[in-house]
């Protein structure tokens, strides 16, 4: 038995000697981030991880030390340890074989996956990041967030397929036949494969849309009948937000054809009907001048100078004139309004008609009664 004097200085050095683990612990935590935050963000991500491995390393080394110190400073518990001792020597003859024979070459499989694995994710991450630095550089948003996406994919599929490896490597060393494990994970490939087509269908579709970056998160687009802005992006799935605020979910499997109307830049198509009897380069005239005048006010929302293409089409009762003009992506919409509001003002100061509908009705008389 300890007498109460012993118990108390065991006690203080156990406290002591756990706020000095908790402090070295601390040091080692501050270190760490000093470390990273001197690693540039374009650097490769391979510094950074070793660093977090070299302060987790640390700091199990600082609590494992702990531990056996409060074991060897406790008499009744560094007893029970060593009858744990005395057990283990009896089986020490067979594991010692065992382990200069399999366990050594287990040990390694298990600690080259596990450096496979991180080494594979931290490659993938780093190549991206080279992407996502020069997307960031030229202010691409959307690019980043596509480079994001792509990187947890792949780092995901390659840490699987090292992983599913290294787990068979290990169960080979073990004495296990994994030829049943393979032949078994094969038919049940084939049956989810024949039971999610669809599902597989969706998943392909939607990595194929962001390895070709056919649209992005908040761009406008037509997806067969529907049209409205991209809200939301999964890989099996695509969310569209229609003008009147509706919400559609499209599969990704099902998409066949797509429409981005706000990649890279966009057009305003106006086609203005004027009376037939106006002076076509006249109109054409009004039109290009109305719009020229909108660039110089409004120069952020023109890529190129508006351009006038011309008669369009004649009917019988008009001219349709078409002017158009480049503009950046989702900007045509309202370019396009304010368009029409300044031609419409500026025809109406120079008296361009509009057409007239003009129906006539031709009747025939009635017969004459006859007298007779």
């Amino acid at each position: 038995m300890l007498n109460r004097e012993t118990l108390f200085i065991l006690s203080l050095l156990i406290a002591g000697a756990g706020v000095l683990a908790w402090l070295l612990h601390w040091l080692i935590g501050l270190g760490q981030r000093r470390w990273v935050r001197r690693v540039q963000p374009q650097e490769t991500s391979l510094r950074r991880l070793l660093i977090d491995w070299i302060s987790n390393a640390l700091r199990t080394l600082v609590w494992t030390s702990y531990l056996l110190f409060v074991i060897n400073l406790i008499p009744r518990v560094r007893d029970n340890f060593k009858d744990i001792e005395f057990r283990l020597q009896a089986w020490r003859a067979g594991w010692y074989d065992w382990v200069l024979n399999q366990g050594v070459t287990l040990l390694v499989t298990i600690v080259v996956t596990i450096f496979l694995m991180r080494f594979a994710s931290a490659l993938i991450r780093t190549i991206f990041a080279l992407f996502e630095y020069r997307a960031v550089s030229r202010g691409e948003t959307t690019a980043k967030r596509r480079s994001q996406t792509l990187s947890n994919i792949f780092r995901g599929i390659a840490q699987s397929v090292i992983f599913f490896i290294g787990l068979m490597k290990v169960l080979q060393q073990l004495g296990i036949d994994v030829t049943p494990i393979l032949a078994s994970a094969g038919v049940v490939g084939i049956a989810v494969g024949f039971g999610a087509q669809s599902l597989i269908k969706d998943l392909f579709g939607g990595f194929m849309i962001l390895l070709e970056d056919q649209y992005n998160v908040g761009d406008t687009v037509k997806i067969g009948e529907t049209t409205g802005t991209v809200e939301r992006m999964m890989l099996r799935s695509t969310q569209i937000r229609a003008l009147d605020g509706s919400l559609t979910t499209i599969p990704n499997g099902t998409i066949a054809t797509v429409a981005n109307l706000s990649k890279d830049w966009a057009r305003v198509v106006l086609d203005i009907e004027v009376d037939y009897q106006e002076d076509a380069d006249r109109v054409a005239q009004i039109m290009l001048a109305t719009a020229q005048t909108l660039r110089e006010e409004r120069p952020d929302e023109f890529n190129e100078a508006p351009v006038s293409m011309g008669i369009e089409r004649l009917t019988p009762s008009s001219l349709v004139v078409r002017l158009t003009a480049k503009t950046p992506p989702q900007k045509q919409a309202d370019v396009a309004r304010e368009l029409r509001r300044r031609i419409k003002l500026a025809f109406d100061q120079a008296g361009v008609r509009a057409p007239v509908r003009e129906q006539f009705i031709l009747t025939e008389p009635p017969p004459k009664r006859s007298t007779a």
